[in-house]
């Protein structure tokens, strides 16, 4: 019996469709490679089907070889069947574990060009806008659920016409002019008259957007022969389609129906089903069909690659060319086997342990009811029949003949061991699956925190190698969707992205700007960090010295981006106003102006930005003036950030210049500003304005100075102050007398 909307196609059907041979050759073909992987990969689909059962909980079921199905024994009544589920939380500790960071998105730029990079930087920010309009976190958090309890996952990747955004474009339509009976001058008339402009009208479509599925070894079919997914021949995905689905995508499918569509009578598709919730129906009753994708690599018969599509012996689609000339699927494992295409997953090996756990729990239950309501020896006839309960106070009535009355027998006591093979058993659980009190964030209270620290970090080592076959599996994931990004959507596109540093960037990227697809993700960058943990190694390192002097802005920079606070961790491409304000005065000084240090200014920033640039080829190429205006704009930001790291307010170079309305700058006691009287507006002007009147410098040489007024004649980095201040000091300090 069909499904209720099949039957209503059935209904409305006028012509029936009969396959030519050539279809039913080339979908028996496409039937005859499912079921040779069905049969080659029965080791995984058992594994596969009883992985998934005992992470849902289904622990009591067994493999039925001859059946190739799971079965669950019906016991008696009295028989305790307890579950203690200690793998359900294994995997979802080692899936949060893997899924806890985003990857870290690297593109490749395709040259050393400048504009080459940030068209780079552009395509990552469209990669993370793409993750997130995809829900891609929620599908690798499934795809990391399949690799744990079966082994291996899948991506499969294509471009969805029908979906993203809608857009109008105009589409010409010529008009022909017909001349037909028309002779002599009159038509020679009409050929020289200018004909008439071509319509344009106004149409309406979709921009299209990426898909990602996720799909597991229950889906996917693959060549026997193939080791790893880059050698497997072809590859066949079993989908489960709704008719209407099928009868709106290809023109044939109106001739699908339930009674010519194809069942596999597989365990892929059962174990689908009852993992469902749809174990006692067939596929027939939901009205969906079995729909089998077949795609071929290149090869000598086919050059191109070719693609099939069947459902029963209806072909619905025929191509001598794979889609999007690449085979669409991504594939990453875990507890991979040297030469074994599918992985081992952590479920198959904490399989035995979790039995033995709840045998020797259900025996104690077992036990326990003896206990309550124990075995008695009684004489045949002595009592009647079920006449025993374990009601209390109850009086048992039994016959005079017999000799001697009914009595209970103890159960024999359990053995001291068996509460310790059970504890065994959940170490054994532990061991093999890697997954510890350490992993699940618990500690003994006699561990100290550094301890703590470095288990943790120890015990991120025994995720490296998944973790690095889903980098891999993402590079190529995210390759495929700046591909697909490319060569299909039509129009720019208003992306939205968040930025490292929780910063909002929105800008137009255009398809064209996508000039490399080649993507690499930052090492480790999806597994656990520790901030606390890693902020106390950091500023440790910072206090001692280990950074660099403590008083050394670059120090304190470097030391706020290790910590990793979020609004310090990006450099490259920041757009906050003071890192633009800093670009800005570079082109000016770079251009033979100037700019005066103002003691509000974010003298970090500014550092960060100065210093980049007096690193490059382009400072180098400066004249040596101009290069000394960056040197000595560079030493008053030192300074000035100096003062602030001293308590100075930076309002008290205004109260000192006569500024009024100020508030006083209460200084502490000894600051250089105190002792020496100098009007800090006045000392800035005299030692960096270019032509105009100032204080005289020191002449170099004296006083301790160098080239150009300071210390040790370098930069500031070379001016190493003696006191607290530090490097960077300025030279009037030292230049000016009292």
């Amino acid at each position: 019996m069909d499904g209720p909307i099949t039957r209503e196609y059935e209904e409305g059907k006028k012509a029936s469709y009969e396959p030519k041979s050539k279809e039913k050759k080339l979908a028996s073909f496409v039937r005859e490679q499912y079921e040779l992987s069905e049969k080659a990969k029965q080791s995984v689909i058992e594994h596969a089907w009883l992985g998934t059962a005992f992470y849902t909980g289904k622990q009591w079921t067994r493999w039925n070889r001859v059946t190739q199905m799971l079965e669950e024994p019906s016991p008696p009544p009295w028989r305790v069947r307890m579950t203690l589920n200690y793998i359900m939380p294994t995997v979802e500790t080692l899936v949060g574990k893997l899924t806890e960071n985003r990857p870290g998105f690297m593109v490749m730029p395709a040259t050393d060009d400048d504009d080459d990079k940030d068209r780079a930087r552009a395509s990552e920010k469209l990669l993370n806008h793409i993750w997130h309009e995809t829900n891609m976190q929620v599908k690798m958090h499934e795809f990391c659920k399949w690799m744990a309890t079966t082994g291996t996952a899948f991506f499969r990747v294509w471009w969805d016409p029908t979906a993203g955004h809608d857009y109008e474009f105009e589409e010409e339509q010529p008009i022909v002019e017909h001349l037909e009976g028309v002779v002599g001058e009159s038509a020679e008339e009409m050929e020289g008259e200018p004909k008439p402009k071509a319509k344009k009208k106004r149409k309406s479509e979709k921009t299209g957007f990426p898909v990602v599925d996720v799909l597991s070894v229950l889906d996917v079919a693959w060549d026997p022969g193939a080791k790893d997914l880059e050698s497997a021949r072809w590859i066949v995905h079993a989908n489960s389609l709704h008719i209407d689905q099928i009868k709106d995508n290809w023109p044939k499918g109106k001739y699908v129906s339930q009674s010519d569509s194809y069942h596999a009578d597989t365990q892929s598709a059962q174990i689908i089903k009852e993992f469902s919730g749809n174990e006692g129906l067939d596929e027939k009753y939901v009205d969906r069909v079995v729909v089998l994708e077949y795609f071929e690599r290149p090869s000598p018969r086919f050059p191109d690659g070719r693609y099939l599509v069947v459902a029963g012996d209806i072909l619905l689609e025929q191509s001598n060319e794979l889609p999007y000339g690449m085979m669409p699927f991504v594939m990453a494992r875990h507890v991979t086997s040297p030469g074994k295409f599918a992985g081992e997953g952590v479920v198959k090996s904490i399989i035995a342990p979790q039995k033995e756990l709840n045998k020797a729990v259900s025996q104690r239950i077992e036990n326990k009811n003896i206990h309550a309501s124990p075995k008695w020896l009684a004489e045949k006839g002595s009592i009647e029949k079920h006449q025993i309960t374990d009601q209390p106070g109850e009086v048992i009535v039994y016959s005079r003949t017999a000799t001697r009355p009914p009595q209970p027998l103890p159960p024999p006591p359990l053995s001291p061991e068996h509460r310790a093979i059970q504890d065994e058993q959940i170490g054994h659980i532990e061991a093999i699956s890697g997954v510890s009190d350490i992993t699940r964030g618990l500690a003994s209270a006699a561990t100290s925190g550094r301890a703590i620290g470095l288990l943790s970090d120890l015990d991120q080592t025994k995720l490296g190698p998944t973790v690095r076959e889903m980098e891999r599996a993402i590079e190529d994931l995210c390759a495929c969707l700046l591909r697909f990004w490319r060569d299909y959507m039509p129009i720019p596109m208003t992306i939205r992205a968040v930025g490292k540093n929780k910063a909002i960037d929105v800008f137009d990227f255009y398809s064209s700007d996508i000039q490399s697809t080649d993507v690499r993700i930052v090492a480790n960058s999806m597994l656990p960090k520790h901030p606390s943990y890693r902020r106390e190694q950091v500023m440790q390192a910072f206090q001692v010295g280990l950074l660099g002097d403590p008083a050394d802005p670059q120090a304190k920079m470097m030391a706020r981006k290790m910590m990793e606070f979020g609004d310090t961790d990006l450099l490259e491409g920041d757009d906050s106003r003071d890192r633009n304000y800093s670009k800005e005065e570079v082109e000016l000084i770079k251009n033979g102006g100037w700019s005066d240090v103002q003691p509000w200014e974010d003298h970090l920033t500014h550092i960060d930005v100065h210093m980049a640039f007096m690193k490059s080829v382009e400072y180098r190429i400066l004249p040596t003036e101009v290069q000394e205006n960056f040197v000595r704009h560079l030493a008053w930001h030192y300074y000035m950030e100096s003062q602030n790291a001293q308590g100075v307010p930076w309002w008290s170079s205004y109260v000192e210049a006569g500024g009024k309305d100020m508030p006083p700058p209460e200084m502490p006691a000894g600051m250089i500003g105190d002792e020496l009287g100098v009007d800090m507006a006045q000392g800035q002007g005299a030692i960096m304005a270019p032509g105009t009147e100032a204080m005289p410098m020191a002449p170099p040489g004296e006083a301790g100075m160098g080239e150009g007024g300071l210390m040790g004649g370098g930069t500031p980095e070379l001016n190493q102050a003696i006191g607290t201040r530090g490097p960077g000091v300025a030279d009037y300090e030292f230049g000016f007398e009292a």
